[in-house]
């Protein structure tokens, strides 16, 4: 039982019965994700390294995963109040997004690449 809740799943090659997976430049293909909410988790992990943020927003991120849905419930719960700082569309887009775990790995993984072309950046 452990295993299903903790435990990361493999994703599958490409040509599998799976269904495969198909790399575009090195990176997963998400069908999990429309292109509003790549856009959307772009800009948060780029806000996130803007901030300098990327430690503890990570380690926020790891130790939440399997918390996510009860977050974006409270998101949901909140979004009458929280509506009057944040854009309406993209706080309710985000919760929905949380709702999913994948959606979790896929921000780490994004605020890690950010961080990295920060990096990368400042270097060149």
């Amino acid at each position: 039982m452990w295993k299903q809740w903790w435990g990361r799943k493999p994703e599958p090659g490409i040509g599998e019965e799976s269904g495969g997976t198909f790399r575009v430049g090195g990176e997963p293909a998400h069908d999990f994700l429309s292109e509003d909410d790549d856009r959307l988790l772009d800009r948060t992990a780029q806000a996130v390294v803007r901030w300098g943020m990327s430690v503890p927003a990570i380690f926020m991120l790891e130790s939440s995963k399997p918390l996510s849905f009860v977050g974006s419930q409270f998101l949901h719960f909140l979004s009458p109040i929280v509506h009057t700082v944040f854009n309406a569309k993209e706080l309710d887009q985000f919760a929905k997004m949380l709702e999913r775990r994948e959606t979790i790995e896929e921000l780490i993984r994004r605020i890690e690449r950010a961080e990295d072309d920060a990096r990368s950046a400042t270097k060149g």
